[in-house]
């Protein structure tokens, strides 16, 4: 037993552990303090967009690196995997501005991901309920194209895929939620 002048329930000493099953109830008050920490899940997806909007970003300059080229040089290599596909029997109808156009708007789509990424990313940490569901609805419309890619048969973007799914179910986490006071 305990000695005379020691509680049992001195939260110095550690107290009595709550019952198995039970939920902390003071833990998602907690979570909501001004001075609370980031949670584990938020402070992940926070992470998991800065290096995505920097791929984003980094991507976006790969695509417009070809429309530095002159027109003339771009039309030579276009010619040259016309023909190396004609060999596999697949007929290529591109030419030069129909390739220079579909860069541009890749370098377009990709860059503002990452651009929009980057700075949701940042803003995670204001706690606003605004922040919050930016980041859902941002992650959301991601994850309705990476759906389409995939129905549409680029298996590769599963992978992509998955992280975005990660990303919403850690901000649809009790933590998450509790961390912008959506309990």
């Amino acid at each position: 037993m305990f000695s005379s002048g020691q509680d049992p329930y001195d939260p110095n000493r550690g107290g009595v552990p709550s019952p198995r099953g039970m939920s902390d109830f003071n833990a998602r008050f907690e979570a909501m303090g001004p001075d609370a920490p980031m949670p584990a899940k938020v402070v992940t997806t926070r992470m998991l967009m800065y290096i995505g909007g920097t791929c984003g970003v980094l991507l976006s300059l790969v695509f417009l690196l070809p429309l530095a080229f002159p027109t003339d040089m771009m039309a030579q290599a276009l010619d040259e995997q016309t023909a190396l596909m004609a060999e596999e029997g697949v007929e290529m109808v591109m030419d030069v501005e129909t390739m220079r156009a579909l860069m541009a708007v890749y370098a377009l789509v990709t860059g503002l991901y990452g651009v929009a990424s980057l700075m949701l990313g940042r803003r995670l940490s204001r706690r606003t309920v605004g922040a919050y569901w930016g980041v859902v609805v941002f992650q959301g419309l991601a994850g309705l194209f990476l759906l389409w890619n995939v129905l549409g048969g680029g298996l590769l973007m599963l992978v992509p895929l998955g992280f975005t799914c990660w990303m919403l179910a850690n901000m649809f986490s009790k933590e998450g939620r509790a961390h912008y006071g959506l309990l």
